[in-house]
């Protein structure tokens, strides 16, 4: 009976406890507000680690008053705590602001290194940076400043080292691996060109990313070329090794490499012989790949055209069915409209007519007509349009010269190698000397002409190829024709 008591008692009280404990949560948000709301700023300002004293103690202070409350201890002398607390979370924010402009480049190399992930990739060099950054900011904070110079130094050197050892950790590690493994293959005498130029490549890598760790294209591409030198190396030397092993022959060899290449010829439609070895072959590949290219190109052309002719179509239909009492005016009218299409559609072929294939690629996309200048290069980090340039830049502007009204932005690209900022730069100063060179002849009114860069975010080839690169390096020139999309 005494246990039943008990439980019912117990039963009417969980809901006065729930309540006490809800006001307890309440009381405490009250009470800790100005203290969290100083916590955030001293935060927000990094001063855990610019004023790390301070806010060291800062956080003691919190932490004994937080205790305190949880303890039950009374309300005012947790509010005293907090009082002292709060005022050093703002003198820790409001001295971090000051710290930091001794210790700028090594704050900044810091923030680098964390996000390159160092504090993991290369902890030790990052251990050492922390403990250089700490006497640093300390002794700035409380305002010894003859030696902060030179501690932050050290850090920002040490937070770089760690950064640029996490960075080569992800690009090359892999890659090392890989030559190691030719190594003990005897890659170095079975395969000595592959496994020594995997060797340079990584070597180039290496030293192309300690110029500029912030581009990572051009070591990431050159890395992977070495990881395929390695993996080829490795591979001549099991081939030499089975040479031996197995009895093989030279014609073996090639007899194998050469039905691998047979089927393909099989979808080309292109017969394959080896009397005088692949070229012939290959270059017969080549030539068939090139016709396919050409008819596809041919076909997505032929494809937009009738896409316009059917959108065309469409719209007359909707407007003759609203107008079948006058099927005389909606013949005429669909009349003029294809005849105004056929016309537009001769001048477009005269455009494309314009240029070779090695001086400007004429692409029409949905609402626009783009004239890639593939022939319009520029010196390596240059701008200027050179002489050698007029003749193609004559045809651009005969060309756009047929859309005396049409709005027209020059684009500039450029490649994957370089720093991002830098590609952004260079793409627009050479989408505004292309703008800037037709308006001065003339070509095009300057309220009709606009010019944009995108760096390297557009490509249209492989980055990883000397030849997509040279097609992601171009000036597009984009037309919108008021009459486009009608």
């Amino acid at each position: 009976m005494k246990t039943w008591i008990f439980l019912g008692c117990l039963l009417l009280a969980l809901p006065l406890l729930a309540a006490e404990d809800s006001l307890r949560a309440a009381l405490k948000e009250q009470v800790f507000e100005e203290a969290e709301q100083a916590l955030a700023e001293a935060n927000d300002a990094s001063a855990s680690v610019l004023t790390p004293e301070t806010y060291r103690r800062a956080g003691e202070l919190y932490k004994r008053a937080d205790d305190a409350f949880t303890r039950g201890a009374d309300v005012d002398r947790v509010r005293n705590i907090l009082r002292e607390a709060t005022g050093l979370f703002r003198e820790a924010a409001t001295t971090a602001a000051t710290v930091e402009q001794f210790v700028n480049a090594a704050f900044q190399a810091r923030r680098d290194a964390l996000q390159a992930e160092a504090q993991n990739r290369s902890p030790e060099i990052w251990n050492k940076a922390e403990v250089q950054f700490y006497e640093a900011t300390s002794r700035a904070e409380k305002g010894r400043e003859s030696r902060v110079g030179q501690y932050a130094e050290k850090a920002e050197t040490l937070y770089r080292d760690a950064e640029l050892a996490s960075i080569e950790t992800v690009l090359f590690t892999e890659i090392d691996e890989e030559i190691a493994l030719a190594k003990d293959l005897d890659a170095d005498d079975w395969a000595p060109k592959s496994y020594q130029s995997a060797i340079d490549l990584l070597a180039q890598a290496r030293q192309v990313l300690a110029r500029s760790r912030y581009d990572t294209d051009q070591p990431r591409n050159l890395a992977k070329q070495a990881k395929h030198q390695a993996l080829h190396a490795q591979y001549v030397s099991r081939l030499a090794d089975d040479i031996d092993d197995n009895d093989l022959t030279l014609e073996d060899v090639l007899l194998e490499w050469e039905s691998v290449l047979e089927p393909l010829g099989e979808q080309l439609d292109v017969p394959m012989y080896f009397d005088d070895g692949p070229s012939v072959s290959v270059n017969l590949l080549d030539v068939a790949l090139r016709e396919r290219n050409t008819r596809l190109n041919q076909l997505a052309q032929d494809a937009s055209t009738l896409q316009q002719r059917v959108k065309l179509l469409q719209e007359e239909l909707l407007l003759a069915q609203s107008e079948l009492e006058n099927r005389e005016a909606a013949q005429a009218r669909l009349d003029r409209r294809l005849a105004q299409q056929e016309e537009r559609e001769r001048m477009l072929q005269l455009i494309e007519h314009l240029f070779n294939e090695n001086e400007a690629e004429v692409v029409r996309a949905e609402n626009r007509l783009i004239i890639r200048m593939v022939g319009l290069g520029f010196a390596s980090g240059s701008a200027k349009v050179e002489t050698r340039h007029h003749a193609i830049l004559a045809k651009l502007q005969e060309a756009i010269g047929r859309f005396p009204e049409a709005p027209i932005t020059i684009e500039g690209h450029t490649d994957s190698y370089g720093a991002d900022t830098d590609n952004q730069q260079l793409s627009v100063r050479r989408a505004e000397a292309v703008a800037s060179y037709l308006r001065s002849q003339g070509s095009v009114g300057t309220l009709q002409l606009s010019a944009t860069g995108f760096g390297e975010t557009r490509p249209i080839a492989n980055n990883e190829t000397a030849d997509g690169r040279w097609k992601n390096r171009r000036i597009d020139v984009v037309i919108y024709p008021s009459w486009w999309a009608s």
